[in-house]
């Protein structure tokens, strides 16, 4: 199964006032911190969603990163709009893995548990997330014709909505990594988090 890996990075960072993907901490950005994260964990391609205000600094980190960056024309629509960017994007994938830049503590392993199990699992299931105390957090994969229903015209209208339809088999992979349930939305986000990463 070949996995499409998707960081979505194209928000207004509007509580920040600058973009949230160029955050530093000890010397990297969070988007090269998720990137480098999210790429370690086995995805067999990954892309940047960038848009918006902040498009043209993402695409420039991206490129410095080394990382193939895409542009969501509509970024208003909010995240949704960003995987549907995605899913548009010719190439050849199984199944995609979609993580959000703000969420900035996921690990290595959550990523590679997430891809191990849907390798193991076959035709099971349709989406796998990662949990932690009974919660679900980022990030997720979806298989790809259950994917594809958010570009129908007459589709989920987000992804929350994709994931709780009745014939959506969902595989939970348990992580004792409280960071995945973190996104960081403010200043205050990101003073309380930043310090609890591993670096």
């Amino acid at each position: 199964m070949r996995i499409r890996g998707v960081i979505i990075a194209a928000g207004e960072s509007s509580r920040f006032g600058s973009p949230k993907p160029l955050l530093e901490l000890d010397g990297r950005s969070v988007l090269k911190r998720v990137w480098g994260v999210i790429s370690a964990g086995g995805c067999d391609e990954l892309l940047i969603v960038c848009g918006g205000t902040h498009r043209r600094v993402v695409e420039e980190e991206s490129k410095r990163i080394g990382v193939r960056s895409i542009v969501n024309e509509d970024p208003a629509d909010g995240p949704v709009s960003s995987i549907r960017a995605s899913l548009m994007f010719p190439g050849e994938w199984d199944a995609i893995l979609i993580h959000p830049v703000d969420v900035v503590g996921v690990k290595v392993a959550d990523v590679s548990d997430l891809i191990e199990s849907c390798h193991r699992d076959g035709d099971a299931f349709d989406a796998w997330v990662v949990s932690h105390q009974m919660k679900r957090g980022h990030p997720l994969i979806l298989r790809r014709e259950k994917a594809m229903r958010l570009l129908e015209e007459t589709g989920p209208p987000h992804l929350r909505a994709l994931i709780s339809a009745d014939d959506m088999r969902i595989r939970h992979i348990v992580s004792d990594n409280p960071l995945l349930l973190e996104d960081i939305d403010d200043l205050d986000d990101w003073q309380r988090i930043s310090p609890l990463l591993d670096n």
